[in-house]
């Protein structure tokens, strides 16, 4: 359109001329516009309807939809809780049963047994099955009478989990049996846990299950409301159900295997039918109201046209005498007519052909959007506020776009406001405003605002978090407020009433507050006054801070700390905490009572921890003495992170002064016992002793008394004396002196009392002491030892008499036990094996029966008549004490073969050289 065209009404004839061409068409071209009019609502009207059946068919779907996925989800759910509460059961049963299935343990077991039958309302009783299959014990459940297959003393029938009982016994765990009917018409399942003690079985510990009660008591009351929950068996029967009305089978149904109890049973629910079949009819009532609705609509819409030729003459007078701009827009914002007002405000830039070209460039989108979407059919109109450049300055206009449907093509019209001064002060006020929300909104600590009435004015956003509530919900409450506990509203009214009296202490007090939810928190409060800028009181500021978890902490803290001082006071332990580096005089960090009752609050520390270096392991026992009480410690230290994070240790004294009174008096014991042992063992060989020293004092005395015979007769004849021939005989008889004290030394130094004494000793000589004296008896018996010594043995490092003492005991037992036996020969070896010196002595007695062989070592047991039992029992203990091995096995020539080890300490030395 032309520019001359886009000028202002200035007169009526004017606005009669410039009217919209749609505006001059006749009465029946209106008439025929409004019947097309009507026409589209008579389609949108059916469309509608069309939307509506859509939409409920939709809701009845998705309706469907979730009572599937509830029922999914409740079942699944119920499988589970079923499941876990029988595996919770199966445990607590395997670990009961040993102790449950003992007898004496009966009276004790019962209460517990009772228990769990309380606690397990599906459990109908609790029996216990000897290894016969026969009852020994019965405990039935709640409302339940004993059933007569689980009569104590009586033998278990066939029917009652048979199988189940054998497979538990031989699986050697918990099996279910399947379901059989039990007494009272019930079905049953019974798990049988296997009850093993020592590796024997005694029999099964068996639990009652009843089907209908397992539903009953572990479904929520919830889920059999809304299903028919039935247990069937693997063909699909229904052993039992939570409810006895028959389903129809298009219902929604679901199941799930139940294992446990197994055997093919399967958990199965249906949903019952409760869905108000209501939605057709709803559907119905609604596209016929609407459809009245929209008729009455349209025959408004006729007397709105009659009335319109009216209205567009007063639109003409508003259009020219308005102060707003008013003007006229095609639907791509090209202007076609603009009020004086208009024409004002941009004055040669109105001629523009576009409103876009008028708006600043930053908000040309915006005001693009806004035309398309006025003029888009259907849409009620538009605003947007904008910046216009004029000839003076820039100013925000405030603009509302209507179109007008009833026109071809398409028409907008437009009304301005300037909005500068009030988009200044909003820009202003908006960045203040939105700093200070910022302040507030970043705070974590409530704030609360009272009027001198005490009615909240004011709560900022960490307050309404703190309590869940909305500020309409508080602002402008009054006593009791809503975040008020219950059972604290007179407290609070006193809290509230001093601090309107301004009563309120400077470091705040302690409330208790109620969230939304209904749980409580702790809070303390701050409270100043609220002054305004004339410097007059309006009400109260206060300030609120969640101290709930600080507080818990530290009573947390607190009640730990008083556990952990009173657990380490009872302690007969001496607990203390020293620094990491001690210095002279340091104090201990913590002491508990047994240290400050064993050494006082001034104890000397370097004496309590001698050797305890840096080097030290961590809790390795290491025993001193305290000169001051005279007392054994034994003291244990670690490595820990103190309180304030440094690195400290914490030592551990234990008084181990009667363990070492006990230790001494029990090795004085043992050594008195070993010289016992060997003064009996000489006493047993006196007889032969007795022989062996005869032989070599005759042998002397015929020797002297031979030798003063001759010299007596060559004296008598006057015949000189041969010195060859004395000193001969002389030496004969030195010889026999030496062979008798031999004998003698090796009895005293076997029998005399000597303290234990490790040192280094040669094997060979050991055996060969050991052997020397016992060859006494073996010749007198006429028994023959063989030695065989390994020619690479090491230096052991031990106490030669008592392992002399262990050697000739085994030798000496060897010899007796072939005393009636026709093969005398006794063989002794020494040889190096697996890093230790193994020493073996084998006899072709008559052996051990195996009764003897496993009480052979200990005290007091002998298969000699007249025998202490004591020599083996000291033999493993002298062996042990040198951390050696003592047994004894059968051999090839019907005896016994006895082994003892000895540690040999050249092993590591030998295998780092290899």
């Amino acid at each position: 359109m032309d520019a001359p065209n886009r000028r202002p009404l200035h007169c009526d004839e004017d606005c009669a001329s410039m009217k919209p061409k749609a505006l001059s068409s006749s009465p029946r071209a209106e008439l025929r516009a409004i019947q097309w009019f009507t026409l589209t609502h008579a389609l949108g009207l059916a469309l509608f309807a069309l939307l509506m059946g859509g939409f409920f068919w939709y809701l009845h779907r998705v309706e469907i939809e979730q009572q599937r996925q509830a029922l999914y989800r409740d079942i699944e759910w119920a499988q589970q809780s079923l499941r876990l509460k029988l595996r919770e059961n199966q445990e607590e049963i395997m670990t009961s049963a040993p102790e449950w299935a003992q007898p004496e343990s009966v009276t004790g077991s019962r209460s517990r047994a009772r228990d769990f039958l309380v606690r397990n309302h599906d459990a109908v009783y609790l029996a216990m099955l000897d290894e016969q299959r026969r009852v020994t014990w019965l405990l039935p459940g709640r409302g339940v009478s004993t059933a007569a297959h689980r009569t104590p003393g009586a033998r278990a029938d066939d029917s009652a989990g048979y199988g189940a009982f054998y497979e538990a016994r031989d699986e050697r765990r918990p099996v279910y049996s399947a379901p059989f009917l039990g007494e009272d018409t019930d079905l049953i399942v019974e798990l049988h846990a296997p009850v093993i003690l020592d590796g024997q079985f005694l029999g099964n510990l068996v639990v009652g299950y009843s089907l209908s009660r397992m539903l009953s008591v572990n479904l929520p009351a919830g889920v059999r409301e809304r299903y028919q929950v039935s247990i069937n068996d693997q063909g699909g029967n229904m052993l039992t159900s939570t409810s006895p009305r028959t389903i129809h089978e298009a219902n929604l149904g679901y199941d799930l295997p139940l294992d446990p109890p197994g055997h093919g049973m399967r958990l199965q629910a249906f949903a019952f039918d409760t869905q108000p079949r209501l939605a057709e009819r709803g559907m119905l009532l609604a596209v016929v109201g609407l459809s009245i609705a929209s008729l009455v609509s349209l025959a408004l819409m006729w007397r709105h046209a009659r009335r319109r030729i009216v209205a567009e003459a007063e639109r003409d007078r508003l259009f020219r005498l308005s102060q707003d701009l008013i003007c006229v827009l095609d639907s791509q914002g090209r202007v076609l007519r603009v009020n004086p007002a208009f024409e004002a405000m941009f004055g040669a830039a109105a001629d523009l052909a576009d409103l876009t070209q008028l708006v600043d460039p930053e908000d040309r989108t915006a005001v693009q959007a806004a035309i398309a979407q006025a003029g888009t059919p259907g849409i009620a109109g538009s605003a947007f506020e904008a910046r216009f450049g004029g000839p003076q300055a820039r100013r925000w206009l405030h603009w509302s776009l209507r179109g007008d449907p009833e026109l071809s093509p398409p028409t907008l019209y437009a009304i301005a406001h300037d909005i500068t001064e009030r988009k200044n002060a909003e820009t202003a006020l908006a960045g203040e405003t939105a700093f200070r929300q910022a302040m507030e909104d970043s705070m974590l600590t409530g704030m609360r605002a009272f009027d001198m009435e005490g009615r909240i004015t004011y709560v900022n956003r960490a307050f309404c978090e703190m309590v869940g509530l909305r500020p309409d919900q508080l602002v402008g409450a009054t006593a009791p407020f809503p975040y008020w506990a219950e059972d604290e509203h007179r407290a609070q009214h006193e809290n509230l009433a001093m601090v309107l009296r301004g009563d309120a202490p400077a470091g705040g007090f302690e409330v208790k507050v109620k969230r939304s939810d209904g749980t409580l928190f702790d809070a303390r409060m701050y409270v100043s006054p609220l002054v305004d800028r004339n410097g007059h009181q309006t009400g109260w500021m206060t300030s609120m801070t969640d101290i709930t978890e600080p507080k818990r902490v530290r009573e947390e803290l607190a009640g730990a700390h008083e556990r952990f001082t009173t657990v380490l006071d009872q302690l007969e332990a001496a607990v203390w905490v020293v620094p990491a580096v001690v210095a002279p005089g340091t104090a201990p960090l913590f002491t508990n009572q047994a240290f400050r009752s064993h050494f006082g609050t001034g104890a000397d520390l370097d004496e309590l921890m001698p050797g305890t270096g840096a080097n030290q392991s961590d809790w390795e026992p290491h025993e001193v003495f305290h000169r001051g009480l005279g007392r054994w410690f034994e003291l244990r230290t670690r490595r820990i992170r103190w309180v304030d994070g440094n690195p400290v240790r914490m030592f551990v004294a234990s008084d181990v002064t009667r363990r070492h009174e006990i230790e001494d008096h029990h090795r004085e014991q043992d050594q008195k016992l070993q010289r016992t042992s060997r003064l009996v063992t000489m006493g047993e060989m006196a007889s032969s002793l007795a022989h062996e020293l005869n032989q070599p004092l005759t042998a002397i005395a015929n020797y002297c008394m031979g030798l003063s015979a001759r010299i007596r007769t060559r004296s008598a004849r006057g015949e000189p004396q041969d010195p060859q021939e004395l000193l001969a005989a002389l030496g004969k008889t030195a010889a026999q002196a030496e062979r008798a004290g031999m004998v003698i030394r090796r009895i005293r130094e076997f029998v005399k009392r000597s303290e234990p004494e490790r040192q280094p000793c040669d094997v060979g000589t050991i055996v060969a002491d050991a052997v020397g004296l016992a060859e006494i008896d073996a010749q007198r018996l006429g028994v023959r030892i063989d030695v065989q010594l390994a020619q690479d043995l090491p230096v052991l490092q031990a106490d030669p008499i008592l392992i002399e003492q262990v050697l000739l005991n085994l030798v000496k037992n060897g010899i007796d036990a072939m005393r009636e036996s026709g093969r005398r020969r006794l063989e002794l070896a020494v040889r190096r094996r697996d890093g230790a010196v193994e020493f073996s002595v084998s006899d072709a007695g008559h052996g051990l029966t195996p009764e003897a062989r496993e009480k052979l070592f200990e005290p007091f047991f002998t298969t000699k008549s007249e025998g202490m039992g004591m020599g083996l029992n000291i033999c493993r203990s002298i062996v042990e004490s040198h951390q050696g091995r003592l047994w004894v096995e059968g051999n090839e020539r019907g005896g016994c073969t006895f082994r003892f080890t000895l540690p040999d300490l050249a092993a590591p030395a030998i295998a780092e050289a290899a």
